[in-house]
């Protein structure tokens, strides 16, 4: 499934921040709640990943399980995550929110 959500977020808008926190990811998915609930194979997500610089590459979206399509997406580099997202990424680098 990683592979198939990082095919698709190829064409996604880049935010570069200092810091990516919890907020910024709860406020995204909330503008977005109905896209979410417009189908009940949209599933949302983050997928991260720790550069070799010690910055960080995020990718936030709505996959759409049927169509292996990503409906909606951003993608974060960044040079720090707070403890909220260290936390949801502690075991996994992706995280697929209910």
């Amino acid at each position: 499934m990683i592979a198939i959500i990082l095919a698709a977020a190829v064409a996604l808008t880049l935010i570069v921040l200092v810091m990516l926190n919890w907020e910024t990811i709860v406020n995204w998915f909330r503008a977005r709640e109905e896209l979410k609930e417009s189908d009940k194979d949209n599933i949302a997500f983050t997928l991260q990943e720790k550069l070799t610089n010690g910055n960080y590459s995020t990718v936030q979206g709505i996959f759409n399980k049927h169509t292996n399509t990503v409906e909606d997406g951003v993608k974060y580099k960044s040079e720090d995550i707070d403890e909220e997202v260290a936390k949801a990424h502690r075991k996994e680098s992706l995280v697929i929110y209910n």
